[in-house]
C-alpha cells in the first residue's frame, strides 16, 4: 500500500495478544517516514542515498526502510516529532506524583516497554505504569492533546502518524471528540490502530478503519524464534510454541514463568478442588481472598482459568495434541480433567467469561466471586 500509494487514512490491526501486530505496525511506520526510501521513489540523483551508501550503491533497500537515515532511526526509538502514541492511561505515583498529565508524561515508560519486549499484553502495559488496581483509559484530555498536536504542521514536512494501542478502552466521549480527524484527515495523517477486541471498539471508529487481521505467528517461525531468544533445542522450543498458540508475548510469559501465572494456576486448582469436594465454607472464602486482588490480577486469573478450562476440555475429547499444554503444568491439568465432567464445561466457559465483564463494569469484587464460588458449587 505504502509503495503503490494507496495507504488508507486509517488501519486497524486485530490480532490475539502478542502475536506481532505492533512489530508490523512500526516496521510499516518505520517504511512510511524512511528518506532513503523516498529519495529511490523519486527517481532522482540524491546526494541523502550517496552519502548512506556510497556513489555507486549495489546494495539499495527496494522492499524494506533503510534503517540508517535519520528517520529511520527516530523511528525505531519512538522519538520522530511527526509520531505520536495514544494508549490507555489512569493516574499512577510512576508519573508526577500520581497528578493527572498529559499522556506524553507517559511517553518514556511506554518506549521503554517497547524496546524491551514489542510484544507486550495490554496487562504488561498497566504494569509498567504501575496503576495497580485501576483500569487504563483513553479519554477526552487524551483525545483533546491529540487533536492539538495534529493541528500543527509537519515538523519534518511529511506524513504524521498516530500509533493507538487498545482503542477498545476509549469511552464515548473521546470516540466522538476523534471521530472528525479519523474519519477526515488532514493531507498525510494517518492513524494506526491496534487491538485485541475490535468487537468492543465503538462502531463508528471502527468502521472507519481499514482492518488488517494479524494472523497467529506459525509454529516453526515461533518455534525458531522462542529457540534463538533462549537458546533452547528445536524440540522443546516446539513444544512451548504450541502452548503459546501463535503469541510470542504468550511464549516469553510461559518460559518466564512469572510468579502471578504459577499463582493463577495454583488459584485455579484450589477452586475447582474445592468445587469438587463440596466445600462450601472454603470455596466462599477463598473467593473472599481473590475478591481482594486488584482488578486486572482478577482479571488476568480468569483469563488464565478460560485457557485451563480449554486444555482440559481437549483432554476430555481425547485430542490432546489440540491441548497446548504447558509442560510444567500438564500432570495437574490431566488429574483436574479426569475428575471433572465434560458437559459442564460450556457452564464454566459462560461463568468465567461472565466474571471479567462485572469486573470491568466495576461490580463490586465481593459479589463477583461469590457469585463465581457458589455457581462453581452448584455446577461441579
Amino acid at each position: 500500500m505504502v509503495q503503490a500509494g494507496r495507504m488508507p487514512h486509517a488501519l486497524l490491526f486485530s490480532e490475539q495478544s502478542g502475536c506481532g501486530a505492533l512489530p508490523l505496525a512500526l516496521a510499516t511506520i518505520q517504511y512510511m517516514f524512511c528518506r532513503t526510501r523516498k529519495a529511490i521513489a523519486s527517481g532522482e540523483d540524491n546526494p541523502l542515498v550517496k552519502g548512506l551508501f556510497g556513489d555507486e550503491p549495489d546494495n539499495l533497500p527496494v522492499d524494506d526502510s533503510c534503517q540508517v537515515c535519520s528517520s529511520c532511526i527516530k523511528v525505531r526509538n519512538l522519538t520522530h516529532p511527526d509520531f505520536h502514541f495514544i494508549f490507555p492511561v489512569n493516574t499512577t505515583q510512576a508519573v508526577e506524583k500520581g497528578k493527572k498529565v498529559a499522556i506524553d508524561a507517559y511517553y518514556d515508560i511506554f518506549r521503554e516497554l517497547v524496546k524491551k519486549n514489542p510484544y507486550f499484553s495490554e496487562e504488561d502495559l498497566y504494569k509498567a505504569m504501575e496503576l495497580d488496581n485501576k483500569m487504563g483509559l483513553i479519554g477526552v484530555s487524551e483525545a483533546s492533546w491529540l487533536i492539538n498536536r495534529l493541528s500543527f504542521s509537519a515538523y519534518e514536512g511529511g506524513e504524521k502518524v498516530v500509533l493507538m494501542l487498545f482503542p477498545e478502552r476509549m469511552n464515548l466521549e473521546a470516540a466522538n471528540k476523534l471521530l472528525k480527524s479519523i474519519e477526515e484527515p488532514t493531507e498525510d495523517t494517518y492513524f494506526f490502530l491496534i487491538t485485541n477486541a475490535p468487537g468492543k471498539i465503538i462502531q463508528t471508529i471502527r468502521s472507519r478503519c481499514r482492518l488488517i487481521e494479524v494472523p497467529p505467528i506459525a509454529k516453526d517461525d515461533l518455534a525458531k524464534a522462542i529457540a534463538e531468544k533462549y537458546k533452547m533445542d528445536g524440540k522443546e522450543a516446539g513444544l512451548w510454541a504450541s502452548t503459546a498458540q501463535g503469541s510470542f508475548g504468550r511464549a516469553m510469559q510461559l518460559i518466564e514463568s512469572s510468579e502471578g501465572e504459577e499463582e493463577d494456576f495454583e488459584d485455579f486448582s484450589t477452586l475447582m478442588s474445592l468445587a469438587l469436594d463440596k466445600d462450601l465454607p472454603a470455596l466462599v472464602g477463598f473467593g473472599a481472598e481473590l475478591s481482594r486482588r486488584g482488578k486486572e490480577s482478577q482479571k488476568n486469573f480468569c483469563r488464565s482459568s478460560l485457557k485451563i478450562l480449554r486444555q482440559m476440555y481437549m483432554l476430555k475429547l481425547g485430542k490432546e495434541n489440540l491441548a497446548y499444554l504447558n509442560p510444567t503444568q500438564a500432570e495437574a491439568i490431566r488429574l483436574l480433567a479426569s475428575r471433572l465432567k465434560g458437559e459442564n464445561f460450556s457452564r464454566y466457559y459462560e461463568l468465567f467469561n461472565s466474571t471479567i465483564e462485572c469486573i470491568e463494569r466495576n461490580v463490586n469484587a465481593k459479589f463477583i466471586f461469590s457469585d463465581l464460588c457458589n455457581t462453581l458449587f452448584l455446577n461441579t
